[in-house]
């Protein structure tokens, strides 16, 4: 079978943002998803970015739950960010 190249689609799917002090909001994701040669079934999201919060947030830590994953989050200043930034 010859070398095939992995594919990349920009999706979205709903997810959840829960932070320090109980605030929660629904939003949703965009990802890059990458699909492995050969395995249709496997693929991984990457570059994550949140859009459409459903309520307006304080800064601070955040934990992004979607598909099964979480991911540590920081908003500051309206962006988020890495949490390690």
């Amino acid at each position: 079978m010859a070398n095939m190249p992995s594919t990349q689609e920009r999706v979205s799917f709903p997810g959840i943002l829960g932070g320090g002090g109980g605030h929660e909001a629904t939003f949703t994701v965009r990802a890059t998803k990458v699909s492995l040669p050969g395995e249709p079934s496997v693929f991984e999201h990457v570059d994550y970015s949140v859009e459409k919060v459903s309520k307006p947030l304080p800064d601070g830590l955040y934990q992004l739950l979607a598909q099964g994953k979480t991911i540590s989050l920081r908003y500051q200043n309206g962006s988020w960010l890495s949490a390690a930034a």
